[in-house]
């Protein structure tokens, strides 16, 4: 058989063209995250698929790699596992105080990453890769290393497709192919009282100490890029704003009583260029992702116009698609998943365990993670779930719903959906009736 290089997304094999078989047990940690002000240990754990093999970590080269640090985990995680992590919001993880650019080990991957040093709260995100050699050397995995939550591009105006080739029929030009690139927050949003915990969630949609309302751009963003957030309707007519307009609904705690939304107006010719004034909740200075027009239906989902098909995709496309030649999913280490125990998540047991904090405000959930191998970028969205207009909860661990700001029909908006549902995960955008609650992750209003 001829051997040959082949990759399949993030992954790299080395040997025949057949793809790694997924493993019941095994899921990989896919990158790692610090706010500018952190440079604390983020704890990776990955069992071994290739079981009592050798394995080697080490740090790809690039512009600050020396400031990396790898040390081979041993004996039990320090600091607090389990515990409340409210004292690391500032303070950071245990630092990683020695080790180096590359390390070896057997049998089940596991070790801290730490950083040397920090950067300036407002400086650009710094970015990097780990590689992961398993399996007699045949098999690599990359993690995708970030330092500083400042908004940024994941695929750049700049950036061809993934051919090479100039794109100019996105409505660019040779040296600025994709027009309508944007920078993207790195943090879900939620309510300011689910954040905080005095809004427990319960049965009734409309109790402001359960499911709150906020004010016009009043929502706030979650610690964590892996917490779930709140959900939100994608938008509701004019009449219903009232009661329903901006209203943030609990990730964990369903809403099944007799009041819900299931009863509002359900299909409705108003569009984001009116509604966006009065039901915009991302804070100043940013605001929701578009894909098209606003001011009418986009039932063609084109390229042109579209900032989220830009943005996210080495391959970007028109209409509905699954695309995963620029993502994965996975763990990632974010100070926050990597410290805790992962069990299943409400609403029922998937292929893996993938949620923490699984029946509070501050769940966090495995994520599918968009890259750009060129500039080592990437972006993560947590299968978070969805609300329904039931007000039952579903696919948390599983799935992750984010709203757009356009519509595909009257009755239906946009949606970005991530997956769960094989070895790479999958990725799509499609459409979903407004009625439905989906989290949200906004762009930078430029």
């Amino acid at each position: 058989t001829k051997i040959m290089k082949v990759i399949y997304g993030h992954y790299e094999v080395l040997g025949t063209l057949t793809q790694i078989p997924r493993e019941e047990s095994y899921y990989p940690y896919v990158g790692a995250f610090w706010r500018a002000n952190q440079n604390g240990e983020r704890v990776i754990r990955i069992a071994n698929p290739a079981i009592n093999q050798d394995w080697i970590a080490q740090v790809v080269p690039c512009g600050w790699s020396s400031e990396i640090l790898l040390q081979k985990f041993t004996g039990a995680l320090r600091g607090h596992l389990d515990t409340p992590l409210d004292k690391y919001y500032n303070k950071d993880t245990p630092e990683v105080s020695s080790g180096s650019q590359k390390i070896s080990g057997s049998g089940d991957i596991m070790f801290r990453i730490g950083l040397k040093s920090t950067i300036a709260t407002n400086d650009a995100p710094r970015y990097a890769r780990v590689v992961i050699q398993y399996d007699n050397n045949t098999k690599h995995q990359y993690l995708y290393l970030r330092q500083g939550e400042e908004p940024d591009y994941l695929m750049r105006p700049e950036d061809n497709n993934g051919a090479g080739n100039i794109k100019t029929e996105w409505g660019g030009t040779p040296s600025r192919p994709r027009p309508m690139a944007n920078k993207w927050a790195v943090y879900n949003l939620t309510a300011p009282t689910l954040k905080d915990g005095t809004a427990k969630g319960g049965t009734n949609a409309l109790d402001n100490s359960q499911h709150p309302q906020v004010a016009v751009r009043g929502a706030v963003f979650v610690d964590y890029p892996t917490q779930a957030g709140a959900f939100w309707q994608h938008t509701v007519a004019s009449t219903d704003e009232a009661n329903y307009g901006r209203r943030a609904y609990h990730p964990t705690i369903p809403s099944t009583g007799a009041i819900d939304n299931v009863n509002i107006n359900a299909e409705f010719a108003e569009y984001w260029n009116t509604l966006g004034a009065d039901q915009e909740v991302s804070p100043l200075g940013f605001r929701r992702p578009e894909d098209g027009v606003n001011d009418a239906p986009n039932p063609d989902g084109d390229i042109i116009g579209s900032e989220v098909r830009q943005s996210l995709w080495l391959n970007a496309f028109a209409g509905g698609s699954i695309n995963t030649d620029n993502s994965v999913a996975g763990y990632y280490a974010d100070g926050f998943f990597d410290r805790l125990t992962i069990a299943d998540p409400i609403g029922g047991q998937f292929d893996i365990k993938s949620t923490v904090y699984f029946s509070d405000h501050k769940v966090a959930y495995i994520c599918l993670l968009f890259f750009n191998k060129k500039s080592n970028a990437h972006l993560i969205f947590p299968f978070s779930g969805n609300r329904t207009p039931f007000g039952s909860l579903d696919n948390g661990g599983r799935l992750g719903h984010y709203w757009l700001s356009s519509v595909l029909i009257n009755a239906s908006g946009w949606r970005l959906r991530v997956e769960n549902g094989n070895f790479y995960g999958g990725v799509d955008l499609n459409s979903n009736e407004r009625i439905h609650s989906f989290a949200i992750r906004p762009v930078v209003n430029q």
